[in-house]
């Protein structure tokens, strides 16, 4: 083989290292790690609780009891036989490399934190109703589904209901999960109006647990105007997905506007080429204190980079108020991180 020939596998190589490639989210492994036919096994119970729904070998709140742990900075549980957990939920610590989506760690017990409802999303079974507020912020309180007037997208603090208003727990947020397919839908974040209102991504196979240039999460990203008649049907986007229960929160709304001088900070909108914003290169300078969204998830460039919600928050929790992904009361003019990652120049 020529010198050039391995010249240009060797640079094929590298490109290929720096693609994303869609991970599957269904799970692998032997039934048996997840599912008793009788909830006996050698003349004892599998499950203390059980028997339980869909044959489980956990008891109540399956979501909850499955993605957690009491190992410090265990975030992915390997149980044998190629089944792989992603944790979401330490009980004895906020892990040091928390997962992509963060840890409820501080949202539930609150220690050392003052307010612990400030740092996470309050989930049944893991923590209780958040005490400052009565129903989710910037939720379309206003609005109606299903012919029932005021009633969406409540709390996830709730224990879930036979109705799709009060879907509480964990499966308010990821409605549709079938462990043993896709479903085409990222993390299976979903709607309930319909097959084609999911959102779309590219997973990374270690959920982020050591994120790196070339292996991190890839979101959806949308550039344009947002509102009743562009929804997570047409967009399939992360942020129309948080837009969903944080309507008032998104980028064109009642309160909001579709260019500056903004309202609130924008999301589904493209992150400026020229200017304060010129210096961030995410493509290639992937920085996990502010990842954004693209347009094509399987193949990001800087001119269809996206501004997302998840560029600053993490959606279980974090260690930081507000669910931040870094300490916002630190972020001043002329320093760097944070805000800085992007507004480069202010």
């Amino acid at each position: 083989m020529g010198p050039q020939i391995k010249i240009i596998i060797s640079l094929i190589g590298i490109l290929l290292a720096f693609l994303p490639v869609q991970v599957s989210s269904k799970v692998a492994g032997p039934c048996v790690n997840c599912h008793t036919m009788h909830n006996s096994q050698d003349g004892a119970n599998v499950s203390g609780a059980g028997p339980n729904q869909y044959l489980m070998n956990v008891g109540a709140n399956i979501c909850v009891a499955c993605h957690s742990s009491d190992v410090a900075n265990e975030t992915i549980k390997d149980i044998g036989g190629g089944t792989r957990i992603p944790i979401v939920y330490n009980t004895s610590g906020y892990p040091t490399n928390p997962l992509a989506g963060g840890n409820f760690y501080y949202v539930s017990t609150g220690s050392p934190k003052v307010d612990k409802d400030a740092y996470g999303h309050n989930v049944y079974g893991i923590s209780a109703q958040d005490a400052n507020i009565s129903t989710v912020e910037g939720a379309p309180g206003n609005k109606s589904c299903g012919g029932v007037a005021n009633v969406c997208h409540r709390t996830l603090a709730v224990e879930p209901q036979s109705n799709n208003f009060d879907k509480g727990g964990c499966q308010g947020c990821h409605v549709n999960v079938f462990h043993h397919t896709d479903n085409n839908e990222y993390r299976f974040l979903s709607g309930h109006e319909g097959t084609n209102y999911y959102v779309e991504g590219v997973e990374d196979a270690n959920w982020e647990q050591t994120p790196t240039l070339a292996n991190h999460n890839v979101y959806k990203g949308y550039d344009g105007p947002v509102g009743d008649s562009v929804t997570l049907e047409t967009t399939k986007s992360i942020s129309s997905y948080c837009g969903g229960c944080h309507y008032y929160f998104h980028r064109e709304t009642a309160t909001g506007g579709p260019s500056s001088p903004w309202l609130r900070h924008p999301t589904d909108i493209k992150l400026p080429e020229t200017g304060e914003y010129a210096a961030y290169n995410p493509p290639t300078e992937y920085n996990n204190q502010t990842p954004v969204a693209y347009t094509n998830p399987s193949s990001p460039t800087r001119a269809t980079a996206i501004v997302m919600c998840l560029s600053c928050h993490r959606p279980h929790g974090s260690d930081q108020p507000d669910m931040l992904r870094w300490d916002y009361s630190t972020s001043e003019l002329g320093g760097s991180g944070g805000c800085l990652n992007c507004h480069t120049t202010k």
